[in-house]
């Protein structure tokens, strides 16, 4: 054996010891130039709960999960909150009901398993810090009905709150003003005419307003709109029953 063949092994030993790893096959580089970088995509979507699905048949995504404060407001139904509840708890938050009727929710925090790693209900003003992290995002849900009082536990980094309203009320411009995003189900005529100033709606989404059928919502942030119809599973149908605006 020659000095040359001699010395490779050690070369490689070396190079294991400074911890370059082994040698990989040799392959051409993949390059490409800037003309096509605008064809460059990553097939990735947003995260977050699913609400349903959009005009298109689309999944509509909402990002509830976050390290900055974020209040969401639904004028609708207590079946559309406690979907989007279930939903959160599936992506891993963990979920505390604020709530006036807690046997409206008995059923479902028996069947998430209740307590720190599911669902937790507390009477109003009964809420505690619930110590919300990047590993443990918590959702509050504030089921308090027409005029739900200030809340003791806040929205803060990975610490979102969903506050149900089934109808307007004089609390709602106060909330209505701080949320970052808005879910609007059937309402009637004359309430639809309030939001469309409120939010500043076109005509065309004033009028459907009290035609919205059960189960669809029309989502508003400061950018969008989007009208959203949710598909239960039958999971979801077994436990929470079909879609309805009414409770």
């Amino acid at each position: 054996m020659g000095p040359a063949t001699s010395s490779a092994p050690r070369r490689l030993g070396e190079q294991l010891r400074r911890g370059a790893g082994l040698l990989g096959p040799r392959h051409g580089r993949h390059s490409l130039p800037p003309s096509q970088l605008d064809a460059l995509a990553l097939p990735i979507g947003d995260d977050g709960v699913v609400a349903g699905v959009d005009a298109e048949g689309q999944a509509a995504v909402l990002g509830i999960n976050r390290p900055t404060p974020y209040d969401v407001v639904l004028i609708g139904g207590l079946w559309t909150a406690q979907v989007l509840a279930l939903r959160s708890a599936a992506t891993g938050a963990r979920v505390a009901v604020e709530t006036g009727r807690p046997q409206a929710w008995m059923q479902m925090m028996h069947a998430m398993g209740g307590g720190q790693n599911g669902l937790s209900v507390y009477d109003v003003g009964r809420v505690p810090p619930q110590g919300a992290s990047a590993g443990t995002p918590v959702l509050v849900v504030r089921d308090c009905g027409m005029r739900p009082p200030r809340g003791r536990v806040v929205s803060g980094p990975w610490q979102s709150v969903l506050t149900l309203l089934p109808y307007l009320s004089p609390v709602a411009p106060r909330l209505l003003r701080q949320a970052r995003l808005t879910g609007i189900q059937r309402v009637s005529p004359d309430e639809a005419v309030v939001l469309g100033r409120t939010m500043r709606l076109s005509q065309a989404e004033v009028e459907s307003l009290p035609t919205l059928a059960d189960g669809v919502t029309l989502w508003c942030s400061d950018r969008d709109r989007q009208y959203v119809m949710a598909q239960p599973t039958d999971a979801e149908i077994g436990l929470l029953g079909t879609p309805r605006r009414m409770d």
